[in-house]
C-alpha cells in the first residue's frame, strides 16, 4: 500500500514539474504584463477620463459616472463571462483568465492608493497610456494568457455560434465607445481613440519583437567554411541550396539561414573576412516556427 502511494506521489510530482516547466513563461509574462496594464489604467487613463473599449471600457464608464473602482467591475464581470462560456472554452484559457482577473483587480486596488502627477498635455498622456497599456497586454498575449472581457465573449461566441471574431469584437467595442459618449466629452473620446491606436501598435510591436529574426541568403565560393561557422560558432543549422546564375549559367552555392540580429552581424563579419566577393541578401522575418525557434503549439 505504501509503495503504491509513493508511486502515485511521484507521478503527481512529475506532472506538477512538467506543468511548471511548460507554464512558467506564461506565469512570468502574464504577471508582469498585468501589473503594467493595471498601472496604465489607474495612472494614465482614469485621471484623464479617456474612453476605452471592452470590459475595461465599461469599468471606466462606471468609474466616471458613479465613482466605482474599475477593479470591482473587472472582478465581477470576467467571472460572469467565464461562467457563461466555460463549457466551450479550454480549461487553460479559463484558468489563466481567472489568474489575470484576480491579479488585475488586486493591482488596480494597490495603485489606487497612490497619487500620480497630472500631465497638462493630454495628448502626451494618451500616448504614454497607450504605450504602457499595449506593453502590458502584449506581454500577457505573448505568454499565451488572456485579459478576459471581450476575449471571453468572442472566443465563446465563435465556438457556440460560429461568428466572425474580428467583426464581433469590433461591434462590441464600438458599442462601448458610443456608451462612453454619455460620460465623457468629445475630446476625451477622441483622446481615448488615440490611446487605443497607440496601444494596438504597441501590442503588435511587442508580439513581433520576440519572434523577429534575420534571414540571410548567402551566395559564396566558400560554402564549407561558412557552414562550419554557422554550426560550430553560432550553434545554428542552415539550408544548402543548389543555384545557378541567370547570366553566366554557372552553378552557385547558396546558403539560407535564420538568425538573431546579433548572430546575423557575427556571420556577416565572418563572411566578409574570408570572402569579400560573397553576395548576401539580408531580410527581416517576423516569425519563425520550427525546431530551434518558436514551437508550433505557441502559434
Amino acid at each position: 500500500m505504501g509503495t503504491e502511494s509513493s508511486k502515485n506521489w511521484k507521478e503527481q510530482r512529475n506532472v506538477l514539474k512538467n506543468w511548471i516547466r511548460q507554464e512558467w513563461g506564461t506565469l512570468a509574462y502574464t504577471t508582469i504584463g498585468t501589473i503594467i496594464m493595471s498601472f496604465a489604467i489607474i495612472a494614465l487613463t482614469a485621471p484623464y477620463k479617456f474612453a476605452s473599449t471592452g470590459l475595461t471600457g465599461i469599468a471606466l464608464i462606471t468609474h466616471y459616472a458613479w465613482g466605482i473602482s474599475p477593479a470591482w467591475v473587472l472582478a465581477l464581470g470576467n467571472p460572469l463571462l467565464l461562467m457563461w462560456g466555460w463549457r466551450v472554452l479550454s480549461p487553460r484559457f479559463v484558468l489563466w483568465t481567472l489568474y489575470v482577473t484576480v491579479l488585475n483587480t488586486l493591482s488596480i486596488m494597490f495603485f489606487e492608493l497612490f497619487h500620480y502627477p497630472v500631465l497638462h498635455n493630454t495628448f502626451l498622456a494618451a500616448i504614454l497610456g497607450g504605450v504602457l497599456g499595449g506593453l502590458g497586454m502584449g506581454l500577457v498575449f505573448r505568454g499565451g494568457g488572456s485579459t478576459g472581457g471581450t476575449d471571453v465573449i468572442v472566443m465563446a461566441a465563435r465556438k457556440k455560434y460560429g461568428v466572425d471574431v474580428g467583426m464581433y469584437s469590433f461591434y462590441i467595442n464600438i458599442a462601448v465607445l458610443i456608451a462612453s459618449w454619455f460620460v465623457v466629452d468629445i475630446e476625451q473620446l477622441l483622446m481615448g481613440g488615440v490611446l487605443l491606436y497607440v496601444e494596438s501598435l504597441t501590442i503588435d510591436s511587442v508580439l513581433k519583437s520576440f519572434d523577429r529574426r534575420k534571414q540571410l541568403l548567402i551566395i559564396t565560393q566558400r560554402p564549407e567554411e561558412i557552414k562550419r561557422f554557422i554550426i560550430e560558432n553560432l550553434d545554428r543549422s542552415a539550408t544548402l541550396i543548389d543555384a545557378r546564375g541567370a547570366y553566366s549559367g554557372q552553378p552557385k552555392n547558396m546558403i539560407m539561414v535564420i538568425l538573431t540580429r546579433r548572430q546575423a552581424m557575427e556571420l556577416k563579419r565572418f563572411v566578409v573576412s574570408i570572402d569579400p566577393q560573397t553576395f548576401i541578401v539580408l531580410s527581416d522575418v517576423s516569425e519563425v516556427v520550427g525546431y530551434g525557434f518558436k514551437h508550433w503549439k505557441n502559434i
